[in-house]
Formats: C-alpha cells, sequence, structure tokens
C-alpha cells in the first residue's frame, strides 16, 4: 500500500458508489489523473459531503494499492469557480476532454496550469471561444501532439495569412490551391499559433480546425459534454 502526501488538484468527474460513497477522477498536479473511492462522502454526517464537486481548487491525501486509491483526506484550497450557463458547459467539455485524453498516472504539469488558466479565464472573460481554443491548443502541446501552427509540412515555409493549407493531424499543415472540408485559411492557423488574442480572426475556422485535431486524438470516442451545446455552439462559437 502507498499513501500519498497532500497534493493539490480539482475534481474532474464524480458518481455515486454504493449506499454512500463517491468514485472520483481527481487531476492533482503531482500525480495526473488519479482515481479515488471517498467512503462516505455522500452521508450526512461526512465532512466531505459537498466539497468533492468540479472547478473547487482542493488539497487531498489518499492510501492506494492496485488501480483505485481510497480517500483519507479532503480540503478546500480556495474558492470555487462559480461557472454558469456556456462557461459551465466550456467547463465541462474540458473535463471530459482530460478525462478522455490523459492516462491515468501520468503527470502533466504543463496541462495542469492551463487547466487551471481555463478556470479562470471562464470567469473573467467574455471571449469563451477564445478561451476554449488556448485550452485545447495547451492539451494537445502538453500531450505531445500538437502541429506546427507558424510552419508548412511540406518545406517549413512560415504559414501565410493569404494561403490554404489542408491539415493532416499527423504531420500538419500542408499549402494547397482550392477549398476543401480539410482546408483551412492560413489567418485561422496563424491565429492559433498567436493564442488567439487577435479576436479579428479565427473564428469558425479555428473551431472547426481544433475539432478535427481532438477527433483525432480521441479516435472515435464520443463527448458527451458535446451534446450538451452543440446546438448552442453554433450561435456561441464555442
Amino acid at each position: 500500500m502507498t499513501t500519498s502526501g497532500e497534493q493539490f488538484g480539482w475534481v474532474l468527474h464524480r458518481r455515486p458508489w454504493r449506499e454512500s460513497s463517491l468514485l472520483i477522477e481527481f487531476f492533482s498536479h503531482q500525480q495526473g489523473r488519479v482515481g479515488l473511492v471517498a467512503k462516505g462522502a455522500r452521508s450526512a454526517r461526512s465532512s466531505w459531503r459537498g466539497l468533492a464537486e468540479p472547478f473547487c481548487p482542493l488539497t487531498a491525501t489518499w492510501t492506494r494499492r492496485g488501480e483505485m486509491g481510497t480517500l483519507t483526506g479532503l480540503d478546500p484550497a480556495g474558492s470555487r469557480h462559480l461557472l454558469t450557463g456556456r462557461a459551465l458547459w466550456c467547463g465541462l467539455y474540458a473535463n471530459e476532454l482530460v478525462l478522455k485524453l490523459l492516462l491515468r498516472d501520468d503527470p502533466s504539469p504543463e496541462l495542469f496550469r492551463a487547466y487551471g488558466q481555463l478556470l479562470s479565464d471562464l470567469v473573467t472573460e467574455s471571449d469563451l471561444a477564445s478561451v476554449v481554443r488556448r485550452f485545447e491548443l495547451g492539451l494537445l502541446g502538453s500531450l505531445g501532439v500538437s502541429p506546427d501552427f507558424e510552419h508548412d509540412a511540406a518545406d517549413g515555409q512560415p504559414i501565410q495569412a493569404g494561403g490554404l493549407y489542408h491539415l493532416d493531424p499527423e504531420s500538419g499543415f500542408i499549402p494547397v490551391d482550392r477549398p476543401g472540408p480539410t482546408i483551412y485559411p492560413g489567418e485561422a492557423i496563424l491565429a492559433l499559433a498567436g493564442g488567439m488574442r487577435d479576436k479579428k480572426c479565427g473564428g469558425k475556422n479555428c473551431r472547426r480546425l481544433m475539432r478535427q485535431l481532438i477527433d483525432h486524438q480521441l479516435a472515435g470516442r464520443r463527448l458527451e459534454s458535446r451534446r450538451l451545446f452543440e446546438n448552442m455552439s453554433h450561435r456561441t462559437g464555442v
């Protein structure tokens, strides 16, 4: 049996287990994604009741033998990020991406920082599409699967704002001379390279491009969070 030290992190997902317990997916700075059993957490007498919630910064300790750990301590580590409406949907989407794409016990400080920044930005920024794009970029970068957004994959030439490029998720952007379903304007690629700081660029093309890259990594796995706002996304741009 191993015992963790106190670790800062976030609850990505929780579901009831047995009569009064929870199964939790916890995203920690030091250990990455960890599966935990929170015994009695739904009991009226539990000090953890109502605490193991998404978007709330926490410190946790656990013991472990095998794949799942057993939660032994849980305390708040700051104020919960109060996400509502579209921001809440974006947070749920980010949680599901981390669940689907980050293996358990695979520490990723870069992704952990990107996730924390996402939650802060969802509260303070109005351009939610750019916030989500930046997180997606950070996620792909932390996984080591992000293409080069500044140079083409044919001969390494700089991406041109007025050019057209075919996206091959495995190799990158290839210059072409006509539009198509996997063809993107250079200005959208450069907007992503710049972290979506230029509000005049990107939009639907950036969303479409990042969706192609994310879907390639999902390899056919569906995101339930998309169903929550796919009817809304064409209005919000997220």
